[in-house]
């Protein structure tokens, strides 16, 4: 089976997602200036999208850049058919496992990569 594919450029209120250029990260663009202030890292197989990692740079926090990039990849996950969402918290980053909270994951049992947490949504 394949991986749905998830359709660039995403638009959110105050962000867009564009695609990744030969394999590389999802830029996260901010609307008010064009200012690329993150980058989403994913892999797909068949039914389950895993996000590897959503990191707003410094500056940019605080402002909703990285929620809405979440919300953004969660709305066309569910839209392209995939089934399952995936993330995971490094064990030093707490502020980590509450947005993904936030974003309706929830935590597995077992040690994720690097001794964090995985978390996962059901989305289809």
């Amino acid at each position: 089976m394949t991986s749905p594919a998830l359709v660039f450029p995403l638009l959110g209120e105050r962000v867009r997602l564009e695609a990744p250029v030969a394999g590389g990260a999802v830029v996260i663009v901010r609307l008010s200036d064009s200012a690329t202030v993150g980058a989403v890292t994913f892999e797909a197989n068949a039914a389950t999208l895993t996000i590897q990692s959503l990191c707003i740079d410094s500056p940019a926090r605080s402002y909703g850049c990285g929620s809405e990039a979440a919300w953004l990849l969660v709305r066309a996950a569910e839209a392209s058919g995939y089934q399952l969402l995936r993330s995971w918290a490094p064990p030093t980053l707490g502020l980590a496992v509450y947005f993904w909270f936030r974003m309706g994951f929830h935590p597995l049992h077992g040690e994720g990569p690097e001794g964090g947490i995985w978390l996962e949504r059901q989305v289809g």
